[in-house]
């Protein structure tokens, strides 16, 4: 059996049962079930031969699968806590020599620089909105104390990459990595991926051409394993305009329904239907 396992926070605020759904007809009604559970849950439904994906950071599931020895698509906590902090995410890619946006204090922001700003906990563009591109301090100052007070954690602040926007799709697979790149047009919300834009649908994904694509999935390997990632990610570029590519995002929970990015991604790059890419999810099963 595959169990989805999600605990009651996802589930109340971000439609898990909805897409759950879309599981079932591709993989079989008889094949998955969903669990909603505390973190403090045992999980003894689970037995020995079930395949678990986890589909919330939670140290206590993650210890209580380990112990149950069974294939999971879980991740070390510590991964987790490193890829839901973008300030740490930062600095841990630049000590690696893996470009990433410089972030700056509120007292290092000038007029004449374009700043992007954005939630530093969280993934999938929440609290990212048109105005988090800054062009003035004042604007700096502003998308601060919004992001501050609608959600509920400190802003980041970084320099605007100007250039286009790539995403990708990484899993292991037996030890082996396969990378499903493409571009994500966003002309419609200025360049960039944001909440609202996800949700009506306003980006596009674009295919790449062999030399692009190349490029994009050798630098999207090494930032898999550098992370330590075990199972599947997806992780977000920006390229300038010189053709240096930059990771803005690390997603290790990444959606799973049939328009989702990860899905999107194997049916442009490799065309991949949904069922192949939840297939691709649950190969990435190992035990931790």
């Amino acid at each position: 059996m595959i169990w989805s396992i999600v605990s009651k926070d996802e589930m109340d605020n971000y439609g898990t049962s909805n897409v759950f759904k879309f599981y079932r007809e591709a993989l079989g009604r008889e094949s998955i079930k969903l669990v909603v559970v505390d973190e403090t849950d045992n999980l003894d439904f689970v037995s020995e031969d079930d395949i678990v994906l986890l589909r919330t950071a939670s140290k206590l599931l993650v210890d209580t699968i380990r112990k149950k020895g069974v294939k999971t698509t879980a991740e070390d906590f510590d991964v987790y806590s490193l890829a839901d902090d973008k300030l740490q995410m930062n600095r841990f890619l630049l000590s690696k020599g893996i470009l990433a946006s410089r972030h700056r204090s509120l007292d290092n922001v000038k007029d004449g620089m374009t700043y992007f700003v954005k939630p530093r906990f969280g993934s999938d563009s929440k609290g990212v909105t048109e105005s988090s591109i800054c062009t003035s301090r004042e604007d700096v100052v502003r998308q601060v104390a919004v992001i501050n007070h609608t959600c509920n954690g400190k802003a980041v602040i970084e320099n605007f990459i100007d250039g286009k926007e790539y995403t990708v799709s990484v899993f292991n697979i037996g030890g082996n990595i396969y990378c499903f790149p493409i571009e994500v047009d966003c002309s419609d919300t200025c360049g960039i991926q944001t909440q609202l834009g996800k949700s009506l649908f306003s980006e596009c994904g674009v295919t790449l051409e062999y030399d692009e694509r190349k490029k994009i999935k050798a630098l999207s390997e090494r930032v898999f394993e550098e992370l330590g990632v075990k199972h599947h990610a997806r992780i977000d570029f920006r390229r300038d305009k010189d053709g240096n590519l930059y990771v803005i995002d690390v997603n290790l929970i990444p959606g799973l329904g049939p328009t989702g990015d990860l899905a999107r991604c194997l049916l442009l790059s490799e065309n991949y239907s949904y069922t192949d890419a939840l297939k691709m999810v649950i190969a990435s099963a190992s035990k931790i």
